[in-house]
Protein backbone atom coordinates (compact mmCIF):
# COMPACT_ATOMS: atom_id res chain seq x y z
CA UNK A 1 0.00 0.00 0.00
CA UNK A 2 3.20 2.17 -0.28
CA UNK A 3 1.92 4.01 -3.40
CA UNK A 4 -1.79 4.79 -2.10
CA UNK A 5 0.08 6.39 0.66
CA UNK A 6 2.05 8.27 -1.38
CA UNK A 7 -0.94 9.22 -4.07
CA UNK A 8 -2.66 10.70 -0.52
CA UNK A 9 0.11 12.63 0.60
CA UNK A 10 0.68 14.10 -2.98
CA UNK A 11 -3.59 14.96 -3.10
CA UNK A 12 -2.67 16.22 0.88
CA UNK A 13 0.32 18.51 -0.59
CA UNK A 14 -1.34 19.86 -3.58
CA UNK A 15 -4.47 20.60 -2.01
CA UNK A 16 -2.50 22.70 1.27
CA UNK A 17 -0.81 24.63 -1.92
CA UNK A 18 -3.86 25.52 -3.26
CA UNK A 19 -5.04 26.46 -0.02
CA UNK A 20 -2.45 28.88 0.47
CA UNK A 21 -2.50 30.52 -2.87
CA UNK A 22 -5.88 30.79 -4.08
CA UNK A 23 -7.97 34.41 -3.10
CA UNK A 24 -10.70 33.96 -0.44
CA UNK A 25 -13.40 33.43 -0.96
CA UNK A 26 -13.91 31.02 -4.27
CA UNK A 27 -17.08 31.46 -5.38
CA UNK A 28 -17.05 28.69 -8.19
CA UNK A 29 -16.31 26.29 -4.56
CA UNK A 30 -19.12 27.78 -2.36
CA UNK A 31 -16.64 28.96 0.06
CA UNK A 32 -18.75 31.66 1.05
CA UNK A 33 -22.04 29.68 1.96
CA UNK A 34 -19.54 27.28 3.71
CA UNK A 35 -18.44 29.72 5.74
CA UNK A 36 -22.01 31.69 6.27
CA UNK A 37 -22.67 28.44 7.64
CA UNK A 38 -20.25 28.00 10.23
CA UNK A 39 -21.12 31.51 11.21
CA UNK A 40 -24.55 30.89 11.58
CA UNK A 41 -23.98 27.77 13.80
CA UNK A 42 -21.44 30.35 15.96
CA UNK A 43 -24.59 32.61 16.50
CA UNK A 44 -26.81 29.68 17.77
CA UNK A 45 -28.62 28.97 14.55
CA UNK A 46 -29.00 26.48 12.26
CA UNK A 47 -29.17 28.12 8.74
CA UNK A 48 -31.53 27.28 5.79
CA UNK A 49 -30.78 27.95 2.15
CA UNK A 50 -32.41 31.76 2.86
CA UNK A 51 -30.29 32.41 6.08
CA UNK A 52 -28.06 35.66 4.77
CA UNK A 53 -24.30 35.00 4.82
CA UNK A 54 -23.69 37.99 6.18
CA UNK A 55 -26.45 38.18 8.56
CA UNK A 56 -24.22 40.15 11.21
CA UNK A 57 -21.29 42.14 9.62
CA UNK A 58 -19.70 42.38 13.07
CA UNK A 59 -18.63 38.00 12.62
CA UNK A 60 -16.37 38.49 9.74
CA UNK A 61 -14.55 41.66 10.83
CA UNK A 62 -12.42 43.23 7.44
CA UNK A 63 -13.63 40.30 5.33
CA UNK A 64 -17.36 41.07 5.20
CA UNK A 65 -17.63 42.92 2.06
CA UNK A 66 -16.11 40.13 0.18
CA UNK A 67 -18.42 37.52 0.75
CA UNK A 68 -21.68 39.78 -0.19
CA UNK A 69 -23.48 38.26 -3.20
CA UNK A 70 -23.78 39.87 -6.41
CA UNK A 71 -27.59 39.27 -5.84
CA UNK A 72 -29.83 37.87 -3.53
CA UNK A 73 -29.66 34.24 -3.98
CA UNK A 74 -26.02 34.20 -3.81
CA UNK A 75 -25.81 36.19 -0.91
CA UNK A 76 -27.50 33.29 1.53
CA UNK A 77 -26.10 30.05 2.61
CA UNK A 78 -27.10 28.06 -0.17
CA UNK A 79 -25.34 25.03 1.12
CA UNK A 80 -27.56 24.39 4.30
CA UNK A 81 -29.69 21.70 2.71
CA UNK A 82 -26.08 19.61 3.95
CA UNK A 83 -25.94 18.19 7.13
CA UNK A 84 -23.92 20.49 9.78
CA UNK A 85 -21.22 17.96 10.68
CA UNK A 86 -18.88 19.39 8.45
CA UNK A 87 -19.20 22.74 9.76
CA UNK A 88 -19.39 21.69 13.16
CA UNK A 89 -15.55 20.13 13.13
CA UNK A 90 -14.67 23.38 11.97
CA UNK A 91 -16.30 25.67 14.03
CA UNK A 92 -13.76 25.65 16.73
CA UNK A 93 -11.51 27.44 14.29
CA UNK A 94 -14.09 29.95 14.09
CA UNK A 95 -14.45 30.66 17.68
CA UNK A 96 -10.34 30.60 17.96
CA UNK A 97 -10.40 33.08 15.22
CA UNK A 98 -11.60 36.02 17.69
CA UNK A 99 -13.80 37.72 15.14
CA UNK A 100 -11.11 37.46 12.42
CA UNK A 101 -12.10 34.35 10.95
CA UNK A 102 -9.35 35.08 7.73
CA UNK A 103 -6.60 34.54 10.36
CA UNK A 104 -7.87 30.70 10.37
CA UNK A 105 -9.21 29.95 6.99
CA UNK A 106 -7.12 28.52 5.38
CA UNK A 107 -6.91 25.98 8.37
CA UNK A 108 -10.50 25.34 7.67
CA UNK A 109 -9.44 24.95 3.97
CA UNK A 110 -6.50 21.89 5.31
CA UNK A 111 -9.57 20.05 6.80
CA UNK A 112 -11.13 19.38 3.65
CA UNK A 113 -7.59 18.71 2.21
CA UNK A 114 -7.12 16.01 5.18
CA UNK A 115 -10.52 14.50 4.49
CA UNK A 116 -9.65 13.90 0.15
CA UNK A 117 -5.94 13.18 1.17
CA UNK A 118 -8.12 9.97 3.75
CA UNK A 119 -10.16 9.54 0.47
CA UNK A 120 -7.39 8.96 -2.21
CA UNK A 121 -6.04 6.18 1.10
CA UNK A 122 -9.34 4.24 1.19
CA UNK A 123 -10.01 3.87 -2.42
CA UNK A 124 -6.81 1.84 -2.67
CA UNK A 125 -7.34 -0.13 0.56
CA UNK A 126 -10.69 -0.91 -1.17
CA UNK A 127 -9.11 -1.72 -4.48
CA UNK A 128 -6.85 -4.39 -2.34
CA UNK A 129 -9.59 -5.91 -0.81
CA UNK A 130 -12.00 -5.83 -4.14
CA UNK A 131 -9.01 -7.62 -5.72
CA UNK A 132 -6.69 -9.14 -3.02
CA UNK A 133 -3.90 -10.91 -4.22
CA UNK A 134 -2.75 -8.20 -7.03
CA UNK A 135 -1.12 -5.26 -5.39
CA UNK A 136 -0.50 -3.57 -8.70
CA UNK A 137 -4.43 -3.12 -8.87
CA UNK A 138 -4.93 -1.01 -5.90
CA UNK A 139 -1.65 1.43 -6.81
CA UNK A 140 -2.77 1.86 -10.19
CA UNK A 141 -6.54 2.96 -8.85
CA UNK A 142 -5.03 5.36 -6.39
CA UNK A 143 -3.07 6.71 -9.05
CA UNK A 144 -5.75 6.92 -11.41
CA UNK A 145 -8.17 8.46 -8.18
CA UNK A 146 -6.15 11.62 -7.74
CA UNK A 147 -7.33 13.82 -11.18
CA UNK A 148 -6.54 16.73 -11.77
CA UNK A 149 -9.35 18.21 -10.60
CA UNK A 150 -10.15 16.57 -7.15
CA UNK A 151 -6.54 17.51 -6.38
CA UNK A 152 -7.33 21.50 -7.08
CA UNK A 153 -10.61 21.26 -5.00
CA UNK A 154 -8.99 19.24 -1.90
CA UNK A 155 -7.82 23.15 -1.41
CA UNK A 156 -11.48 24.89 -0.59
CA UNK A 157 -13.58 25.36 2.13
CA UNK A 158 -15.79 22.75 1.28
CA UNK A 159 -17.31 19.43 2.83
CA UNK A 160 -16.75 16.95 0.33
CA UNK A 161 -12.90 15.01 1.29
CA UNK A 162 -14.89 14.68 4.60
CA UNK A 163 -18.07 13.52 3.66
CA UNK A 164 -16.31 10.85 0.92
CA UNK A 165 -13.72 10.10 3.37
CA UNK A 166 -16.58 8.69 5.58
CA UNK A 167 -18.57 7.03 2.91
CA UNK A 168 -15.18 5.18 1.64
CA UNK A 169 -14.64 3.88 5.14
CA UNK A 170 -18.11 2.79 5.73
CA UNK A 171 -17.63 0.64 2.34
CA UNK A 172 -14.30 -0.65 3.38
CA UNK A 173 -15.61 -1.86 6.63
CA UNK A 174 -18.63 -3.31 5.04
CA UNK A 175 -16.35 -5.12 2.83
CA UNK A 176 -13.62 -6.33 5.29
CA UNK A 177 -17.29 -8.04 6.88
CA UNK A 178 -18.40 -9.61 3.78
CA UNK A 179 -14.97 -11.09 3.86
CA UNK A 180 -14.37 -12.32 6.74
CA UNK A 181 -18.17 -13.07 8.04
CA UNK A 182 -19.28 -12.37 11.33
CA UNK A 183 -17.85 -13.28 14.89
CA UNK A 184 -18.87 -12.41 17.98
CA UNK A 185 -15.26 -10.98 18.97
CA UNK A 186 -13.98 -7.83 19.29
CA UNK A 187 -12.80 -7.18 15.32
CA UNK A 188 -15.90 -8.12 14.19
CA UNK A 189 -18.14 -5.42 16.59
CA UNK A 190 -14.83 -3.18 15.54
CA UNK A 191 -15.71 -2.97 12.02
CA UNK A 192 -18.88 -2.45 12.24
CA UNK A 193 -18.24 0.40 14.60
CA UNK A 194 -16.17 1.94 12.26
CA UNK A 195 -18.51 0.89 9.28
CA UNK A 196 -20.83 2.96 11.68
CA UNK A 197 -18.98 5.53 12.45
CA UNK A 198 -18.20 6.59 8.50
CA UNK A 199 -22.07 6.40 8.20
CA UNK A 200 -22.51 8.87 10.61
CA UNK A 201 -19.44 11.26 8.98
CA UNK A 202 -20.82 10.81 5.66
CA UNK A 203 -24.46 11.36 5.78
CA UNK A 204 -23.79 14.21 8.54
CA UNK A 205 -21.99 16.24 5.94
CA UNK A 206 -23.72 15.49 2.67
CA UNK A 207 -27.06 13.84 1.11
CA UNK A 208 -24.95 11.40 -0.76
CA UNK A 209 -24.01 9.67 2.43
CA UNK A 210 -27.15 8.12 3.03
CA UNK A 211 -27.35 6.60 -0.14
CA UNK A 212 -23.91 4.85 0.91
CA UNK A 213 -25.72 4.34 4.38
CA UNK A 214 -28.51 2.36 2.49
CA UNK A 215 -26.23 0.27 0.49
CA UNK A 216 -23.72 -1.13 2.94
CA UNK A 217 -27.14 -1.80 5.31
CA UNK A 218 -28.57 -3.73 2.84
CA UNK A 219 -25.75 -5.61 1.44
CA UNK A 220 -25.07 -6.70 4.43
CA UNK A 221 -28.40 -7.73 5.89
CA UNK A 222 -28.67 -9.97 2.65
CA UNK A 223 -25.54 -11.12 2.16
CA UNK A 224 -25.18 -12.25 5.90
CA UNK A 225 -28.59 -13.20 5.95
CA UNK A 226 -28.02 -16.18 3.32
CA UNK A 227 -24.93 -16.79 5.08
CA UNK A 228 -25.89 -16.95 9.24
CA UNK A 229 -29.29 -16.02 9.12
CA UNK A 230 -31.30 -13.47 10.19
CA UNK A 231 -29.90 -12.55 13.67
CA UNK A 232 -26.66 -11.83 12.33
CA UNK A 233 -27.73 -10.21 9.82
CA UNK A 234 -30.39 -7.89 11.28
CA UNK A 235 -27.95 -7.23 14.32
CA UNK A 236 -25.16 -6.32 11.87
CA UNK A 237 -27.47 -3.98 9.39
CA UNK A 238 -29.16 -2.96 12.29
CA UNK A 239 -25.25 -1.25 13.73
CA UNK A 240 -24.37 0.39 9.89
CA UNK A 241 -27.81 1.22 8.81
CA UNK A 242 -29.47 2.29 12.39
CA UNK A 243 -26.60 4.49 14.16
CA UNK A 244 -26.04 6.89 11.09
CA UNK A 245 -29.84 7.00 10.63
CA UNK A 246 -30.71 7.94 14.62
CA UNK A 247 -27.90 10.81 14.15
CA UNK A 248 -28.85 12.25 11.18
CA UNK A 249 -32.09 11.50 9.78
CA UNK A 250 -33.52 14.58 12.33
CA UNK A 251 -31.69 16.91 9.96
CA UNK A 252 -33.06 14.74 6.08
CA UNK A 253 -36.63 14.99 8.09
CA UNK A 254 -35.70 18.77 8.62
CA UNK A 255 -35.24 19.17 4.97
CA UNK A 256 -38.26 17.45 4.05
CA UNK A 257 -40.42 19.76 6.02
CA UNK A 258 -38.86 22.88 4.99
CA UNK A 259 -38.18 22.32 1.09
CA UNK A 260 -40.63 19.12 0.12
CA UNK A 261 -37.91 16.85 -0.73
CA UNK A 262 -35.25 15.08 1.50
CA UNK A 263 -32.14 16.67 -0.42
CA UNK A 264 -33.48 20.44 -0.68
CA UNK A 265 -32.45 20.09 -4.26
CA UNK A 266 -35.48 20.46 -6.21
CA UNK A 267 -35.81 24.06 -3.73
CA UNK A 268 -31.87 25.25 -4.75
CA UNK A 269 -32.82 24.75 -8.62
CA UNK A 270 -35.94 26.90 -8.20
CA UNK A 271 -33.76 29.32 -6.04
CA UNK A 272 -31.33 29.93 -8.74
CA UNK A 273 -33.99 29.30 -11.51
CA UNK A 274 -31.80 26.59 -13.07
CA UNK A 275 -33.15 25.67 -17.23
CA UNK A 276 -34.18 21.65 -17.50
CA UNK A 277 -31.75 20.39 -20.31
CA UNK A 278 -33.86 19.49 -23.02
CA UNK A 279 -32.11 18.45 -25.98
CA UNK A 280 -28.36 17.05 -26.99
CA UNK A 281 -27.08 20.53 -27.51
CA UNK A 282 -27.98 21.59 -24.02
CA UNK A 283 -25.45 19.11 -22.67
CA UNK A 284 -22.28 21.77 -23.72
CA UNK A 285 -24.47 24.55 -21.78
CA UNK A 286 -24.24 22.20 -18.45
CA UNK A 287 -21.97 24.57 -15.60
CA UNK A 288 -18.67 23.18 -15.05
CA UNK A 289 -18.92 20.09 -17.49
CA UNK A 290 -15.88 21.18 -19.95
CA UNK A 291 -13.65 21.88 -17.16
CA UNK A 292 -13.81 18.45 -16.47
CA UNK A 293 -13.55 17.22 -19.91
CA UNK A 294 -10.23 18.83 -20.57
CA UNK A 295 -8.34 17.94 -17.46
CA UNK A 296 -9.65 14.34 -17.74
CA UNK A 297 -9.49 12.80 -21.19
CA UNK A 298 -7.02 10.18 -19.94
CA UNK A 299 -9.78 8.57 -17.22
CA UNK A 300 -13.03 9.37 -19.36
CA UNK A 301 -11.20 7.40 -22.14
CA UNK A 302 -10.40 4.01 -19.82
CA UNK A 303 -13.62 4.00 -18.11
CA UNK A 304 -15.90 4.97 -21.17
CA UNK A 305 -13.64 2.55 -23.64
CA UNK A 306 -11.39 0.40 -22.68
CA UNK A 307 -13.54 -0.93 -18.86
CA UNK A 308 -16.52 -2.04 -21.27
CA UNK A 309 -14.37 -3.60 -23.96
CA UNK A 310 -12.31 -5.50 -21.12
CA UNK A 311 -15.56 -6.34 -18.87
CA UNK A 312 -17.53 -7.42 -22.24
CA UNK A 313 -14.17 -10.09 -23.06
CA UNK A 314 -14.24 -10.97 -19.27
CA UNK A 315 -18.18 -12.12 -19.61
CA UNK A 316 -17.43 -13.69 -22.22
CA UNK A 317 -15.07 -15.70 -21.26
CA UNK A 318 -16.23 -16.58 -18.13
CA UNK A 319 -19.83 -15.66 -17.36
CA UNK A 320 -20.80 -13.63 -15.06
CA UNK A 321 -19.98 -14.42 -11.35
CA UNK A 322 -21.36 -12.30 -8.39
CA UNK A 323 -19.89 -11.09 -5.38
CA UNK A 324 -21.68 -8.97 -3.18
CA UNK A 325 -19.01 -6.48 -2.45
CA UNK A 326 -18.76 -5.58 -6.32
CA UNK A 327 -22.55 -6.01 -6.50
CA UNK A 328 -22.77 -3.47 -3.40
CA UNK A 329 -20.09 -0.98 -5.33
CA UNK A 330 -22.23 -1.27 -8.97
CA UNK A 331 -25.69 -0.61 -7.46
CA UNK A 332 -24.45 2.30 -5.24
CA UNK A 333 -22.70 3.65 -8.79
CA UNK A 334 -25.82 3.29 -10.51
CA UNK A 335 -28.58 4.94 -8.38
CA UNK A 336 -25.40 7.29 -7.75
CA UNK A 337 -25.80 7.94 -11.74
CA UNK A 338 -29.39 8.21 -12.09
CA UNK A 339 -29.38 10.84 -9.42
CA UNK A 340 -26.43 12.99 -11.43
CA UNK A 341 -28.04 12.80 -14.57
CA UNK A 342 -31.43 13.70 -12.99
CA UNK A 343 -29.89 16.65 -11.51
CA UNK A 344 -27.99 17.32 -14.65
CA UNK A 345 -30.99 17.04 -16.91
CA UNK A 346 -33.11 19.33 -14.17
CA UNK A 347 -30.09 22.76 -14.78
CA UNK A 348 -27.77 21.38 -12.52
CA UNK A 349 -24.09 21.88 -12.86
CA UNK A 350 -21.57 19.33 -12.73
CA UNK A 351 -18.29 18.43 -10.63
CA UNK A 352 -16.54 15.25 -10.54
CA UNK A 353 -16.44 15.66 -6.69
CA UNK A 354 -20.02 14.03 -7.05
CA UNK A 355 -18.27 10.83 -8.24
CA UNK A 356 -15.85 10.60 -5.05
CA UNK A 357 -17.47 8.24 -3.06
CA UNK A 358 -18.25 6.01 -6.35
CA UNK A 359 -14.36 6.16 -7.30
CA UNK A 360 -13.55 2.88 -5.57
CA UNK A 361 -15.85 0.82 -8.22
CA UNK A 362 -14.12 3.27 -11.20
CA UNK A 363 -10.66 3.14 -10.20
CA UNK A 364 -10.62 -0.45 -9.66
CA UNK A 365 -12.09 -1.21 -12.78
CA UNK A 366 -10.11 1.19 -14.73
CA UNK A 367 -7.09 -0.29 -13.21
CA UNK A 368 -7.66 -3.94 -14.04
CA UNK A 369 -8.81 -2.77 -17.35
CA UNK A 370 -5.51 -0.73 -17.79
CA UNK A 371 -3.71 -3.54 -16.13
CA UNK A 372 -4.76 -5.89 -19.49
CA UNK A 373 -3.28 -3.60 -22.04
CA UNK A 374 0.25 -5.54 -21.27
CA UNK A 375 1.48 -9.36 -20.31
CA UNK A 376 3.49 -8.03 -17.33
CA UNK A 377 1.20 -6.32 -14.50
CA UNK A 378 3.51 -4.11 -12.67
CA UNK A 379 5.34 -2.94 -16.26
CA UNK A 380 2.57 -1.89 -17.37
CA UNK A 381 0.93 -0.20 -14.31
CA UNK A 382 4.61 1.94 -14.59
CA UNK A 383 3.66 2.83 -18.22
CA UNK A 384 0.33 3.84 -16.92
CA UNK A 385 0.85 5.34 -13.64
CA UNK A 386 3.42 7.03 -15.31
CA UNK A 387 1.24 8.88 -17.69
CA UNK A 388 -1.24 9.64 -15.51
CA UNK A 389 1.22 11.20 -13.37
CA UNK A 390 2.73 13.72 -15.99
CA UNK A 391 -0.90 14.15 -16.92
CA UNK A 392 -1.77 15.25 -13.35
CA UNK A 393 1.45 17.95 -13.02
CA UNK A 394 0.41 19.34 -16.47
CA UNK A 395 -2.68 19.30 -15.57
CA UNK A 396 -2.33 21.44 -12.51
CA UNK A 397 -0.51 23.73 -14.12
CA UNK A 398 -2.81 24.49 -16.46
CA UNK A 399 -5.69 24.74 -14.04
CA UNK A 400 -3.79 26.92 -11.63
CA UNK A 401 -2.61 29.38 -14.14
CA UNK A 402 -6.02 29.96 -15.68
CA UNK A 403 -7.97 29.78 -11.66
CA UNK A 404 -5.05 31.16 -9.95
CA UNK A 405 -1.58 32.70 -10.79
CA UNK A 406 -3.90 34.26 -14.28
CA UNK A 407 -6.10 36.19 -11.95
CA UNK A 408 -4.82 37.02 -9.44
CA UNK A 409 -1.61 39.93 -8.50
CA UNK A 410 -1.11 38.35 -4.71
CA UNK A 411 -2.09 35.42 -2.44
CA UNK A 412 -3.07 34.78 1.34
CA UNK A 413 0.13 33.20 1.86
CA UNK A 414 3.72 35.02 -0.03
CA UNK A 415 6.93 33.47 0.26
CA UNK A 416 8.71 30.12 -0.19
CA UNK A 417 5.78 28.36 1.31
CA UNK A 418 3.77 27.55 -1.62
CA UNK A 419 6.79 26.86 -3.51
CA UNK A 420 7.90 24.82 -0.95
CA UNK A 421 4.33 22.53 -1.07
CA UNK A 422 4.97 22.55 -4.91
CA UNK A 423 8.51 20.97 -4.56
CA UNK A 424 7.34 18.50 -2.17
CA UNK A 425 4.47 17.37 -3.94
CA UNK A 426 6.49 16.69 -7.23
CA UNK A 427 8.70 14.35 -4.99
CA UNK A 428 6.04 12.97 -3.64
CA UNK A 429 4.65 12.46 -7.40
CA UNK A 430 8.21 11.11 -8.69
CA UNK A 431 8.21 8.61 -5.32
CA UNK A 432 4.86 7.09 -6.15
CA UNK A 433 6.31 6.63 -9.42
CA UNK A 434 9.43 5.42 -8.89
CA UNK A 435 7.80 2.69 -6.32
CA UNK A 436 5.86 1.50 -9.04
CA UNK A 437 9.11 0.99 -11.62
CA UNK A 438 10.59 -0.55 -8.61
CA UNK A 439 8.28 -3.27 -8.87
CA UNK A 440 8.47 -3.55 -12.22
CA UNK A 441 12.01 -4.24 -12.41
CA UNK A 442 12.06 -7.03 -9.49
CA UNK A 443 9.52 -9.02 -10.29
CA UNK A 444 7.19 -7.86 -13.47
CA UNK A 445 7.56 -11.06 -14.88
CA UNK A 446 5.04 -12.43 -13.01
CA UNK A 447 1.76 -11.85 -11.48
CA UNK A 448 1.71 -10.40 -7.84
CA UNK A 449 -0.02 -12.97 -5.71
CA UNK A 450 -0.45 -12.90 -1.81
CA UNK A 451 0.01 -16.06 -0.04
CA UNK A 452 -3.96 -16.15 1.00
CA UNK A 453 -6.00 -18.04 -1.13
CA UNK A 454 -9.64 -15.99 -2.10
CA UNK A 455 -12.21 -16.59 0.11
CA UNK A 456 -14.58 -17.44 -2.27
CA UNK A 457 -15.16 -18.10 -5.83
CA UNK A 458 -16.63 -15.04 -6.88
CA UNK A 459 -13.33 -12.95 -5.30
CA UNK A 460 -11.01 -15.45 -7.23
CA UNK A 461 -12.86 -14.60 -10.52
CA UNK A 462 -11.48 -10.92 -10.18
CA UNK A 463 -7.95 -12.30 -9.58
CA UNK A 464 -7.45 -13.01 -13.62
CA UNK A 465 -9.44 -10.31 -14.76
Amino acid sequence: MTVPALMAVLVLLVGAQVACVFKFPSWGNDEPAHLGYVAALARGDLPTIETDTVADPQQYGVIADDLVGWDEEHGDVWTANHAPLFHLTVLPLWWASDGEPQRVFIAMRLVNTLGFALWVLLVGLIARELVPRRPAVPALAAVLAATPTLSLRAGFLMNDGMSSAGALLAFWMTIRVLRDGVRVDRVTGGRLALAALGGVVAAGTRASGVLVVAACCLTLLVALWRRYGARQAILAAGVVGGVPALATGWFYLRNLHLYGDLTGQSALLDKFQRNPVTTLGGIWGIPSLDEALYSMPIAFAVLLVLVPVVAIRRVRRTGITWDAAWVMLLAHGAVTAVQIVGFLRSGGGYHDRYLMTVMPLLATAGALAMLRTGRHEWRVAAVWSGVLLAWLAGALVWLERLQIFGRQTSHPVEGPLPELLVGLAVATGLAAWATVVAHARSDGDRPQLRAEPALNSAQESFQSL
